[in-house]
Formats: structure tokens, sequence, C-alpha cells
């Protein structure tokens, strides 16, 4: 083996990486359940009341950018690991009524 491939295989840091990437594909798994339980709760309470969820279509867009960062960390995009070593991701949709049919 060359010198440069033993530094790198006796580098802590790249197998303390691997075992957050490991723990981040997990939550990111976990997280795409949730997402989709989210969207049949509110598709049952949209048929059922006429209106969805506010605090669960406020949840989305944030579980959206939390993904998002988790891709960005698992693709060595960044090193900045997600929540929960880093706050949870506010969403830029904050307030707004995307596509929400008039109840009737």
């Amino acid at each position: 083996m060359d010198e440069k491939l033993k530094t790198n295989l006796s580098d802590q840091s790249i197998w303390q990486r691997l075992c957050f990437m490991v723990l981040f594909a997990v939550i990111f798994n976990i997280t795409e359940f949730v997402i989709l339980a989210i969207a049949v709760v509110q598709f049952f309470t949209r048929l059922a009341t006429g209106s969805v969820n506010s605090e669960l279509r406020a949840l989305g867009p944030r579980l959206g950018e939390y993904l998002k960062q988790i891709v960005a960390f698992e693709t060595f995009d960044t090193e900045q690991r997600p929540y929960p070593f880093a706050p949870f991701p506010e969403s830029d949709r904050t307030s707004r009524h995307h596509g929400e049919a008039p109840a009737g």
C-alpha cells in the first residue's frame, strides 16, 4: 500500500464520518416514512373536513429541507451534520398556502 492510502485508512475522522453517514441514512428512511404518514393524514383530513391541518402543512416543507441537508452531508457536499447536530431547518414557505383548494 502506498503511504497516502495508509494515512487515509488510519484517519479516525473518516471512520467517524462513516458512522454518521450510516446514522443519517437510517434517519433519512424514517423521515421518508413520516412524510408519507403526513401525506396520508392530510389527505383524509382534507377529505373529511375540507381543509388540511396547518401544523402538518408547515412541517412537510421543513422535513423536505431536512432531507436536503442529509443528502448534502451524505454526498460530501458539506461537512455540516444535520439535526440533531445543527438546528432543525425552517421552511422557506412560511405561512403560504400552496395549492389549497377552497373549502366547499
